[in-house]
């Protein structure tokens, strides 16, 4: 592809896109939930006893949104492209909480005689906010994504293959912003393409029409060339290493003299992380029960009415510190589950194979019509609600594995018992990052046990606060490899 010639595929792929649109997009979208946050609080204010507050009243707080964007882009929301969404939780609470604490505060200095309760709705502000804000970023990117002027145009830097993965996994996620617009390999001796994106051997030539086109964003990917007219150019560069094991929370730059290291807090190794947790989880659950409480009934009516049996199923799983505990789940089977799999195995080779080799089927014949739909939406968790309660389990931790899997990953698994260091979860960090449903390959449960790993040494509150989120906004969309 010539110089001419990609000039006309850039136009036409990226002349629209820009960090200052998708940013003023995002802001768009981020001062309407603030509004939304303050009204939601002055309506309950307004609820409890309506001569407190006026409702209506809340619209005149737009004012105060040019200074809370401006917070919010000080610490770094703005554009929002590829930013972890544990530390974008946590950033969205703590900006949300000094914004509404200090128009609170300037609030109190007045002389009003109504100002107290408008002071109470603006701090009651603050944990809508935290639930608004993270919820409505990940949607609005979603839905900005489907347009052309959403992103920017990034040229990815590789050595051979380096970079395929990388690339690959921004054509297919186009929400995180950086949309791949030129390849500059170093193993290339001629142009080319390469997953449908112009791929060019490194010259002064190609980067002099890129400094034309005003590309401003590198990601290099191993990349083992000379990176000092690079880091001279663009104005943001990303290093994506070859072992990708560094996190990103909880993660804090070193210097051993010149020397540049990662620390990480294993915070569930704290004892107040611990408190805290448990903490969190009887909030969760009394506050959910409004919620809980009636489907459960629900739930059970209709497997009652759909097929004789109990409505509950128990089975042993292995907790904390290798521990037994009976997990609880609604029935999704038929009452004669068992004599079914005697039948299946005796009769079907193929799917006694999968049998032996999974303990389970990808398309379970013995499961009820309701049975699939509570699998798919994932409420047939709801139970163990009862094992949270309890102190078996947690509302987010590593999902607790059979027993006949815990004996045999942990033999074919360097660390598999690693993830029994917490409590398991109802939902987990692995499965709201592509490890929930079937785990058939090795490398499946491998990439399932790294990432639990990953969450029992990095946990926080904005983590789990983010994996609640993705949780129900995945039981809302369904789930393909749910089964």
């Amino acid at each position: 592809m010539t110089a001419q010639e990609y000039l006309s595929y850039f136009k036409h792929k990226y002349y629209k896109t820009s960090s200052f649109t998708s940013g003023v997009a995002l802001m768009v979208f981020d001062a309407f939930l603030l509004m939304l946050s303050i009204g939601t609080s002055f309506f309950i204010i307004n609820l409890i006893n309506h001569s407190w507050i006026n409702f209506r009243s809340f619209v005149t707080y737009w004012v105060y949104l040019p200074p809370a964007l401006a917070v919010f882009y000080a610490a770094g929301l703005y554009p929002g492209l590829v930013y972890p969404p544990a530390d974008e939780v946590k950033k969205f609470g703590i900006c949300s909480f000094f914004v509404f604490v200090g128009i609170a505060l300037s609030i109190t200095v007045e002389d009003a005689d109504d100002k107290w309760p408008i002071v109470v709705a603006l701090i009651l502000a603050t944990p809508f906010a935290l639930i608004l804000l993270p919820a409505a970023r990940e949607l609005a990117r979603k839905l900005f994504s489907k347009r052309k002027w959403f992103g920017v145009p990034a040229v990815i830097y590789v050595s051979g293959p380096s970079g395929d993965v990388i690339i690959e996994r921004l054509l297919k996620r186009k929400d995180l912003g950086y949309k791949p617009c030129m390849i500059i390999d170093s193993k290339a001796f001629i142009a080319g393409e390469k997953f449908g994106i112009p791929l060019y051997p490194p010259s002064q030539e190609t980067f002099s029409f890129i400094k034309s086109f005003g590309i401003k964003v590198a990601i290099l990917c191993d990349y083992d060339r000379d990176t000092t007219y690079i880091n001279s150019y663009y104005r943001y560069t990303i290093q994506v290493p070859r072992i990708n094991d560094i996190s990103t929370i909880s993660t804090n730059v070193r210097d051993f003299g010149g020397i540049l290291g990662f620390s990480s807090t294993h915070n569930l190794t704290k004892r107040f992380s611990l408190f805290w947790k448990r903490f969190i989880d009887l909030f969760l659950l009394l506050i959910s029960s409004p919620i809980t409480i009636p489907v459960v009934l629900i739930v059970s009516l209709a497997i009652k009415i759909s097929s004789p049996g109990p409505v509950f199923y128990g089975h042993k799983r292995t907790g904390r510190n290798g521990r037994e505990f009976k997990c609880w789940k609604f029935r999704s089977m038929v009452i004669d589950a068992d004599k079914q799999l005697e039948k299946i195995l005796a009769e079907n080779p193929a799917m006694r194979a999968e049998w032996e080799k999974d303990r389970k089927f990808t398309n379970d014949p013995r499961v009820t019509k309701i049975g699939k739909f509570l699998r798919k939406t994932s409420i047939d968790e709801l139970p163990q609600f009862i094992n949270v309660w309890k102190g078996e389990m947690s509302i987010v931790g590593p999902r607790p594995h059979m027993l006949k899997h815990t004996e045999q990953y942990s033999q074919l698994i360097a660390g598999y018992m690693v993830r029994h260091f917490a409590k398991p979860g109802i939902t987990g960090y692995a499965q709201v990052t592509g490890f929930r449903g079937e785990t058939s390959e090795l490398w499946q449960m491998e990439g399932h046990v790294k990432k639990d790993i990953w969450y029992i040494e990095h946990w926080s509150f904005a983590l789990d606060l983010f994996i609640i989120w993705k949780t129900i906004y995945n039981a809302i969309h369904g789930e393909e490899n749910a089964y």
